[in-house]
């Protein structure tokens, strides 16, 4: 169906209410809306079936009122459907007809969204295909997902999260006022800094962010007009999908500051730029720690940023255009600087991580800098 998933292996995980009446039908049942209630002598599987449908309907009637809640709950239940489809042909025709009385009880719905939704409980019937069934639940799946916000995708691992040191930020001068509670990792960072000089896109740093936060990276430096997610528009925030709460950003009026501060703390400063004299991302070594500096995607980065740069580099590029869009260039750089460090999310384990790039090359480049 192509919905969000339940990380719990356990199908009844998705339900927790107590039971309720069912709507299961077969020849003996009674008319919809009575529940037969199974006899102390039933076969153990018949009262499991019961027990479930009825706990389904039960989870529904108590979210029934909240739009969100009760798109999130129909998807969980056609997604479990969908599951046991063929492992448990009586579960699965009892739940398809939970979800086809689920669905007909919003007719009369106060809100619009959930009325309309209404027509599908004909539709669905115990002896109805897998296609078929995928066809008909996808509008549920398509309004649950426009009721979500753009950073509810992102898939988080509960041990990977801990809360921030907002005092050691602070004390370095990294900004503490994301707008939403940073709850950047504790544990070891990736040694790499990286320098934004005037991107224009939101779409873009928010597409940095999320590299970012799956590398572990040391911090980010939004320098001069590049957008962030604390901006009022929240555009940048968007475009990351959450990632911005769990990497260290600081915004830095200009880039020119933000390098040479890099420069005097120790830390040379690579420019990924489209020139000549570049060196090549495959053959260029990158020492630990370093810092990236990426430029406007219009304009690349200025002569008088890359005059400051330890060496620059350039990913090879073979096609008519022969530029990359900055996210998908960052990303590109960022996990090849990892593959060198053998970089693991906890240390570099790469013997020659401590090196200052090959012999000669920082100087070399630098000295092409025009």
């Amino acid at each position: 169906v192509g919905m969000k998933r339940n990380s719990s292996d356990d199908p009844d995980a998705e339900y927790g209410a107590s039971p309720a009446k069912s709507s299961r039908q077969s020849p003996q049942d009674p008319p919809s809306g009575v529940v037969p209630v199974p006899s102390a002598g039933a076969p153990s599987g018949e009262r499991d079936i019961s027990f479930e449908v009825a706990e389904a309907e039960s989870a529904l009637a108590k979210v029934a009122k909240n739009r969100v809640a009760c798109l999130s709950l129909l998807c969980q239940h056609a997604q479990r459907i969908e599951r046991l489809w063929h492992e448990d042909e009586a579960l699965r025709r009892a739940l398809l007809g939970a979800l086809s009385s689920g669905l007909g009880s919003l007719t009369g719905h106060k809100d619009q969204v959930l009325r309309e939704l209404s027509w599908l409980a004909p539709k669905i019937s115990a002896d109805i295909t897998l296609q078929h069934f995928l066809i008909i639940v996808l509008p549920i799946e398509r309004q649950h997902t426009r009721g979500l916000r753009d950073d509810e995708f992102l898939v988080l691992r509960p041990d990977d999260l801990g809360k921030a040191d907002l005092g050691e930020k602070a004390s370095k001068g990294l900004s503490t006022t994301a707008p939403s509670e940073l709850v950047v990792a504790a544990g070891a960072r990736m040694p790499l800094t990286v320098v934004l000089d005037n991107l224009r896109s939101a779409f873009n740093v928010g597409s940095i962010f999320r590299t970012a936060e799956c590398l572990r990276l040391e911090r980010l430096v939004l320098c001069g007009y590049t957008a962030t997610p604390g901006d009022a528009s929240k555009q940048t925030a968007r475009a990351a999908m959450g990632a911005d709460a769990h990497v260290t950003w600081e915004h830095r009026s200009k880039s020119l500051d933000a390098v040479r501060d890099l420069r005097a703390a120790g830390v040379p400063v690579f420019a990924l730029e489209t020139v000549a004299g570049a060196a090549s991302l495959h053959s260029f070594t990158f020492p630990t720690p370093c810092a990236l500096l990426l430029g406007n995607e219009r304009h690349g980065v200025e002569a008088d940023l890359l005059a400051q740069c330890s060496a620059l580099v350039r990913i090879p590029c073979h096609g008519v255009k022969n530029s990359l869009n900055v996210g998908v260039a960052f990303a590109i750089c960022a996990y090849e600087v990892a593959r060198q460090w053998r970089w693991d999310g906890e240390q570099c384990l790469s013997d020659t991580a401590d090196a200052p790039g090959r012999p000669g090359e920082l100087e070399r480049h630098a000295e092409s800098v025009v």
